[in-house]
């Protein structure tokens, strides 16, 4: 997507793009907080089925919107292409038979969760994703590919599908390096926040964007003791994430856990939409979580009552639900001090000026992104593959994009790799054994990748749910109203 691009012939074509048994809904909803950041919410309806849900935010209402329907675009768009693309039966083992080493995307390099059943025998549902260095069809597990697990038609057989890796645009580039930085964003922080969170406070002691100067102070003023940490600078690049202790009034408590990410070769970027996506995370959360009768009065009343009329408990992570249906239950005070030791914790301290960038006007074009991301991650002998799902017919782009090797959903899942092994080893992280136990979970790798990662390696799957505790919101949310629905049914 050129700088150049009008925003709003952007909103035009991602509203074109969506399937036409299906009407899309765009509203705004930062009504329900206080901060005055513009954010949006951009809904596929579609009979009998609850809403596909994107949300968007900006310093200006457009930016919000086109944010809101991107998001959309992704998981819109990567469902679709499920159901039209041709799937290939068989286990690991056959594939390469079929179509060699190089033709299949090896599970255990795809970061599973410590313990999985997986087996180079076991029979798995494959898609075609391409390499994007040469364009060469490589096989990857459905699971790796869907945004949720409803659109895969069956249960989900290695993994919870989950939407990272996605990306949308006018080109390409655009959507393929927007995809790589959400992957990056959460390899690198998959071990080192929420719960585990390393306490890294960042000095802004750099000139900001007057935008971001602007919004930080007025975040200040409202008793929004906001935070900038340091997840990690993997690969060069900085990745951030914001939280903000709210010492004023929270529109509704759940408020106090927002929380926005970030991963962008150019520091001030990375600043930026961390920060933005804090304050977008504010009122989705209200929007999401909050009472129905709060909602119902600031949103539109059709949509509320008919997301209500097909919600599907059952069809809800369990631990999900259970623990969100408590957390919107307590107080903001209560919240504030769970989170005290982790999520706003400080350790140590690191300036802005000393995390790496690079100029802002040599990764402004999307190819010049694309392209030194795809430098970094050779650096480390990782290669994307990506699946372009963008709609015919359409000037819209979107794709999933998948790098063997880079890592998420360590502490919900229990999924890790040589990475995160490595990660926990090199800070004798408790998480990490060297030999089994009980509660431990055998650690699946490729010998290679288990060597580099200093040997064989257990992850204790008991001691991180405990160590997760009560904070399990932060890593896992249920589905729009369904902690609020939850609630009233147990009252009944």
């Amino acid at each position: 997507m050129s700088q150049t691009t009008d925003l709003h012939e952007v909103a035009r074509a991602f509203r074109a793009s969506m399937p036409e048994e299906g009407h899309v809904t765009v509203f705004r909803i930062d009504m329900l907080d206080r901060i005055g950041i513009p954010v949006v919410q951009a809904n596929l309806i579609v009979a009998k089925e609850p809403a596909t849900t994107g949300y968007g935010y900006g310093f200006e209402p457009i930016e919000a919107e086109v944010g809101a329907l991107g998001e959309l675009c992704e998981e819109v768009h990567i469902g679709a292409w499920l159901k039209r693309a041709s799937q290939f039966q068989g286990s690991y083992d056959d594939m390469v038979r079929q179509r060699g080493a190089a033709g299949v995307a090896d599970p255990l390099t795809l970061c599973l969760p410590a313990g999985s059943p997986y087996t180079p025998e076991m029979p798995l549902s494959w898609v075609e994703a391409r390499r994007w260095s040469s364009g060469e069809p490589v096989l990857v597990p459905r699971d790796w590919v869907a945004a949720y697990p409803y659109q895969l038609g069956e249960p989900p057989r290695l993994i919870t599908p989950i939407t990272n890796g996605l990306g949308a645009g006018f080109d390409l580039p655009h959507a393929v390096a927007h995809g790589l930085m959400e992957l990056l964003q959460r390899d690198g922080n998959a071990v080192t926040y929420r719960a585990l969170d390393q306490g890294v406070v960042v000095d802004i002691d750099t000139e900001e964007e007057p935008e971001v100067a602007r919004l930080l102070e007025h975040l200040r003023s409202l008793g929004i003791d906001v935070t900038v940490k340091l997840a990690c600078t993997d690969f060069g690049i900085p990745n951030l994430y914001v939280v903000g202790n709210d010492r004023g009034a929270p529109t509704v408590p759940v408020q106090v856990t927002s929380c926005g990410e970030a991963s962008h070769p150019d520091r001030s970027r990375t600043l930026r939409k961390a920060l933005l996506e804090f304050c977008g995370s504010r009122s989705r959360k209200a929007a999401t979580h909050g009472p129905i009768e709060l909602v119902q009065a600031a949103l539109p009343r059709d949509y509320v009552d008919r997301q209500i009329g097909v919600a599907m408990l059952e069809e809800e992570e369990g631990r999900a639900l259970h623990a969100m249906a408590e957390w919107v239950g307590q107080a903001a005070g209560e919240l504030r001090n769970r989170l005290a030791g982790s999520v706003f914790s400080e350790r140590r301290r690191v300036r802005l000026s000393d995390l790496p960038t690079v100029p802002a006007a040599a990764v402004a074009d999307p190819d010049a992104r694309l392209r030194l991301l795809l430098e970094r991650l050779a650096g480390e002998g990782l290669e994307p593959l990506v699946i372009d799902c963008s709609p015919s017919g359409s000037p819209v782009k979107a794709v999933k994009t998948i790098v063997p090797g880079l890592e998420s959903e360590t502490m919900s899942y229990h999924r890790i790799g040589w990475r995160g092994v490595r990660r926990l080893r090199e800070r004798a992280d408790p998480l990490l054994l060297d030999a089994p136990r009980t509660g431990a979970a055998r650690i699946l790798l490729r010998p290679e990748d288990e060597a580099r990662a200093g040997g064989p390696a257990w992850f204790d799957a008991q001691r991180a749910d405990e160590t997760v505790g009560r904070l399990y919101p932060l890593y896992r949310e249920c589905g729009t109203f369904s902690a609020q629905l939850y609630r009233r049914r147990q009252a009944a």
